[in-house]
């Protein structure tokens, strides 16, 4: 409920990016896809445990300051035991809840990761924009075969992927032969059945 806007965000971000690979062919339209809902997925996640992390911490600091600042005298009249009103158990305690959060925020560093990708969203949405709407190299002076290779070639420099354009084409057409394939096999079965 407390992070219901950052779910909205997320949904609206990832629709709003899907509605951009509409023009897109297969297979580059479903690798475009995938790597949108990916990196919309885990900015959203990542955002809101930055958020949680400093929540957490503000919360338990609070706490540190409550516990040393209140009076012995105002918890007595709950009758809660002695040892439970040792304030240096407590400071110890909620210290090192808040020495976790930041050590879970140093370690997987929600922020800065939760930055790039939005950045990187933000950098594949403005080359999809180029493309559909065929600005900067995708003039209308080359080719739609050219214009679609440098967009998925710079597509995937964007994104970092380490392997080609040429290594993602051949892994696309292994992919369709080996459905081919696949089928073939079932129609020879069918055949044998018969």
């Amino acid at each position: 409920m407390m992070f219901k806007h950052l779910e909205e965000e997320k949904q609206s971000e990832l629709n709003y990016s899907l509605e951009l690979t509409k023009q897109l062919e297969e297979p580059t339209k479903t690798l475009v896809e995938n790597t949108f809902k990916k990196n919309i997925i885990a900015m959203a996640k990542n955002e809101k445990n930055y958020y949680m992390t400093r929540i957490a911490e503000l919360i338990l600091t609070s706490i540190v300051i409550g516990v040393n600042i209140v009076p012995l005298d105002f918890f007595t009249v709950f009758k809660i035991p002695i040892i439970l009103l040792d304030a240096r158990i407590w400071t110890i305690l909620f210290s090192v809840c808040v020495l976790v959060c930041i050590a879970l925020d140093s370690l997987f560093q929600f922020r800065d990761t939760w930055q790039k990708q939005k950045e990187l969203v933000q950098e594949l949405k403005n080359e999809c924009l180029k493309y559909t709407c065929k600005l900067g190299i995708y003039t209308e002076d080359i080719s739609e075969t050219e214009t679609k290779t440098i967009f998925l070639q710079r597509f995937l420099e964007l994104t970092g992927e380490r392997y080609s354009l040429f290594e993602y084409q051949k892994k696309q057409q292994e992919k369709v032969d080996s459905k081919i394939q696949e089928i073939e096999n079932m129609k020879k079965e069918k055949q044998e059945v018969a």
